[in-house]
């Protein structure tokens, strides 16, 4: 039985010690991909951080955040996204995108991002008409309101991190 206590104790103190690395640490997961010329719906394919329906083509951002967000929830921390830096070059239709998570301040566990938004004539609106079925299927909160409008390259992107 004390052996049960004792592992026990070095389990809680592990878990302790994660949590003040963590308050004090910046996880940065970070992506990157380039649109060739030859993709079809170049300017739509410029804004999938994550993957598009029709040929699956994106940065997979989502799909790496979360997985981290989630690695980090199983060990018994309460993840937080902290700040999404998003670099887009409109001549080589490139993009570059960083995510800093850190730990929840606010006692919730983030454990997603989710990404809408639109380009070209009109992304505000059309962007802007997908975020109440988003906002209220996942308790979501806005963490960027991307707003590019460079080298006649217009992107409307809304990104949320949301709890289990």
């Amino acid at each position: 039985m004390q052996k049960f206590y004792i592992n026990v104790a070095i389990i809680l103190t592990g878990a302790l010690l994660l949590k003040r690395i963590l308050k004090n640490k910046k996880i940065i997961v970070s992506g990157s991909y380039a649109v060739s010329s030859k993709i079809p719906n170049r300017l739509d394919a410029l804004h999938s951080f994550e993957s598009r329906k029709s040929d699956g083509f994106g940065g997979k951002m989502s799909t790496k955040v979360n997985a981290k967000l989630l690695e980090l929830y199983n060990k018994g921390i309460k993840p937080d996204i902290k700040k999404i830096d998003i670099i887009i070059d409109p001549v080589k239709y490139y993009v570059n995108w960083t995510v800093e998570i850190g730990q929840s301040t606010d006692g919730k566990a983030y454990t997603g991002l989710i990404t809408r938004g639109s380009a070209g004539g009109g992304a505000d609106t059309r962007a802007a008409a997908q975020l109440p079925e988003l906002q209220n299927k996942t308790n979501a909160k806005l963490v960027k309101d991307l707003n590019f409008n460079e080298g006649g390259v217009k992107i409307r992107q809304y990104f949320y991190k949301y709890t289990k």
